[in-house]
Formats: C-alpha cells, structure tokens, sequence
C-alpha cells in the first residue's frame, strides 16, 4: 500500500463508505490491496467489492472514466465486472480527508473461481490472449463521453515519475527513461495505441464456465498496446501458478498459444513486436519503483532487502528479460496462421 494513502485511512473513513452504501458492517472483510484498500461485502443475498481509493492516485472523474469504459467493454460483449451506485445513486463517493479525499466505489463481484494450477495449460494461454485481443480491437472505437472522464496516459502514471520515490543517483531513474523514449518512438493511431486494462495479469480474473471473467480496471490508461501485452508477459511468464522445470520451453509456448488466441481478434505488426522486450522490462522496473512506494526501504527485513536487490538485479542487467528472439516467435506463429 502507498504509505501516504495508508496515513490517512482510518476506521471511520471505512465507516462513512460502508453507510453510503448501506452495508452492514458484520457483512465486510477485508481483502487487501495493493494501491487501494479493497473489501467483500455481502448485501441482499448477493457478493460485492468496496474498493476506497484516494485522490492521490486517481480523481473522481478518473474513476468515471474508468466506469464509462468498463461499460463500454460490457456493451461490445467482454465479460467485466460492472460498478453499482451507492444508497444515493452515486457511482463514487467521495470522503474528505486531511491531505484530499478518499473515493469509494463498489462493484459486482465477478462469477466463477480464481486461476489454479490446474487451469494453468495451453487452454487458458489462448483464452487470454483472445481476450486482450477483443479489448484492443474494441477500444478503437472508444471515445470518452466528457474530456474531464479521460483517463490518464500510461506515462503519466506516479510509478513513472521515479524521482519522487527514488535516490536521485539511482540507476532505475534512467533506465524508466530509457524505456519511455524507447516506447515512445512508436507511432500513435488506433491499430497500436488505445485505452486498455494495463494490468491483466491471472489475479485480475475469474474462470466461469470456462471462460475469463475480467476485474480490476484501476490501473486503465491510454497505452501502446505492445506495452499492454508486455505486461501480461511479465506476470505470466515470471509468476506462473504453478512450478515450471524447463522455463525456456515454458515462455515459447505460452508466447505462442497467448499470441495465437491474440491474434484471432486484433493484428498486431512485427515492428511493434520489436519493443516487447522493453516494454516486458519496464514493468519489472516499475515493480521496484513501487516497491520504494509502499515500504521505507531504509528500515528493510533481510527478506526484504533481499528481494528488492533481485528486482535492481534483474533490471540493470542487460540481457533482456526472455532468453528467446520474440520477433522470429511471432513471425513463425503469425505464418502458422496464414
């Protein structure tokens, strides 16, 4: 948790968000969170998630946004998770605090179970991939309804300014940089730029049936969509739910199911294949960025201390984070599917 959002949140700010949306207080457990605080609450028979953010992070009318595109996505036939209005019809409420406002907002929890390792096979590679493919191919035709809804653009993200959070001789101040510019040399149009999920790792869906039941929009912004994919990668390819002996094998086969599945709903072209390194780089050092965020790093466990030194590691070498040519990959599966 960001410690200045952590300062704040008291337990009467959770007890003003549980009366707005008229919860009984006996019905709410905590779930966690990363960047906000995130509950289960049980209300006419039925399962929802409170989520208390603070506008340090996000504005109200980034919240709409988030909203408005989530619907959006429902509309064009995704499976998401809907927001619901609190006790006076109001899709975020927002709660004063000493340094700006918390903001609440409640959501249909998604039907079905979380990922196991037993849905962890070529499966569920494919799936994946068709889903991200259905969102970046939905969202070229996304306009946001009221210029203040915008939501925020990747780069603009506080993970992003690095400076506020690290040594300012610290290496992965110029290594953001230098993947930014690397980014960012991509051209902008509606095949290779766009609003999407930007965290669509396999704790932010559901199975139902089968299928994938897709949650947590927090973090959607106007990104690239080669960065979107590279953030699926990370997570995939480096957390996966269960133990992998040949890890080199392992990445080229879910690049090629996940690829496969992808490119049944949305083109994507080599050139853009060409950053996904970088782009699956950046997300690692973001982690480390954030994990400046949430812990003071000058009073670590060895545990600690040990895995943030892994993530600097990792980061400044530079070998890239696959040990697999991504380019000659996609051109075998793209040919494949001629």
């Amino acid at each position: 948790m960001i410690r200045e959002i952590e300062a704040q949140f008291t337990e009467e700010i959770l007890a003003e968000a549980i009366k707005r949306y008229d919860i009984n207080k006996e019905h709410v457990r905590l779930l966690g969170g990363y960047e906000s605080f995130v509950y289960e609450y049980q209300k006419n028979n039925a399962f929802f998630i409170l989520k208390i953010s603070h506008t340090i992070r996000r504005s109200r009318n980034h919240i709409r946004g988030e909203i408005e595109f989530i619907n959006f996505l429902k509309n064009k036939g995704l499976a998401v998770s809907n927001a619901v209005p609190s006790d006076m019809g109001n899709m975020v409420e927002e709660i004063a605090a000493k340094n700006g406002s918390f903001l609440a907002i409640s959501y249909e929890i998604s039907p079905g179970k979380e990922v196991s390792a037993e849905d962890w096979n070529e499966s569920l590679y494919e799936k994946w991939g068709e889903f991200l493919g259905k969102i970046h191919h939905a969202t070229k035709s996304y306009e946001s309804s009221y210029p203040t809804f915008k939501r925020q653009a990747w780069d603009q993200e506080v993970q992003c300014k690095a400076e506020k959070y690290l040594r300012p001789d610290d290496v992965m101040i110029s290594l953001i940089k230098e993947s930014l510019t690397k980014l960012t040399s991509l051209p902008k149009s509606k095949d290779t730029y766009g609003l999407t999920h930007t965290d669509f790792h396999q704790s932010n869906f559901y199975l139902h049936n089968g299928d994938i039941y897709l949650f947590d929009f927090d973090d959607c912004s106007y990104t690239y969509f080669v960065y979107d994919i590279g953030i699926t990668l990370y997570y995939a390819l480096f957390y996966p739910f269960k133990e992998i002996e040949n890890k080199t094998e392992y990445y080229k086969l879910f690049f090629r199911h996940f690829m496969k599945g992808y490119l049944k709903e949305n083109t994507i072209q080599e050139e853009e294949i060409v950053y996904l390194q970088d782009a699956i780089k950046l997300r690692h050092v973001l982690l480390y960025v954030y994990f400046h965020q949430a812990n003071d790093v000058s009073s670590l466990d060895e545990e600690s201390m040990n895995r943030l030194k892994k993530l600097q590691r990792i980061a400044a070498s530079n070998d890239p984070m696959l040990p697999i040519d991504l380019v000659q990959e996609f051109k075998s599966i793209y040919n494949s599917l001629k």
